[in-house]
């Protein structure tokens, strides 16, 4: 049975001995040296003394991502969130390179868009949502792509996931409309403030739209500081 990628388990890494530690650092400035001298820019598995950075201990990865942040970058030891060019509002959230999910929100949902492999059926799932976990698997298969707590609480009687074109699509109902979150999963890198502030103007024009249905808010501008959409004016009705 085809399996999905084992990302819940992309930190179990070991540690390498001090003096092994010491002879990298050593090969590393040498290469640092030999490609300055040269005038071209490194690999990352260069500027790791020809180690493929992926393979270094938990603190040698720690230590690349602080001093060389652009080399780890390059090499994907950093998890990012991107915007996807074809859809703007949704955020896409990588992990060493590899596309995890990407997400989006509204007023009162939280959506989350997987591409499994090829050829499975929704009967071959195993996806449980509570009001504060998700976990997203195969049926018989112990890994687990996704195990993790939520960004936020979920009405997890209002929430469920639909298999469509080839997309997983898991839709998380809020459990408190209005509010965003910085987050689809508990841990992972937040939204930068200037995205956090656009996401706050949608679910604003969002909530505007659904209390004044004749009117189109599609582009309202907002001046100043953007106020919170559950809050504003009394905040939110539940309907």
């Amino acid at each position: 049975m085809a399996k999905l990628t084992d990302y819940s388990k992309w930190d179990n890494l070991e540690d390498s001995d001090e003096e092994e530690v010491a002879d990298r650092r050593a090969v590393q400035q040498r290469q640092v040296g030999r490609a300055e001298q040269q005038g071209r820019v490194q690999t990352p598995e260069e500027a790791a003394g020809g180690v493929n950075l992926n393979d270094l201990s938990l603190e040698e990865q720690k230590e690349v991502i602080t001093e060389h942040p652009e080399l780890a970058a390059q090499a994907g030891l950093i998890s990012t969130t991107k915007s996807n060019n074809k859809d703007k509002k949704r955020k896409q959230f990588f992990h060493k390179g590899q596309l995890v999910y990407e997400w989006d929100q509204g007023l009162d949902e939280v959506n989350i868009y997987i591409n499994p492999p090829p050829g499975l059926k929704a009967n071959m799932f195993d996806i449980q949502i509570t009001s504060t976990h998700l976990m997203v698997g195969i049926k018989g298969n112990t890994d687990r792509f996704l195990n993790h707590d939520l960004g936020g609480k979920a009405k997890n009687s209002e929430s469920y996931w639909t298999l469509e074109d080839a997309e997983l699509h898991i839709t998380l109902t809020k459990l408190a409309k209005g509010v965003p979150w910085n987050s689809a999963l508990e841990g992972h890198e937040p939204l930068d403030p200037v995205t956090a502030t656009e996401v706050r103007k949608d679910i604003m024009r969002e909530r505007f739209q659904e209390e004044h249905p004749g009117f189109d808010f599609s582009g309202a501008e907002f001046n100043g500081n953007v106020p919170d959409p559950s809050k504003f004016m009394g905040g939110v009705s539940y309907k």
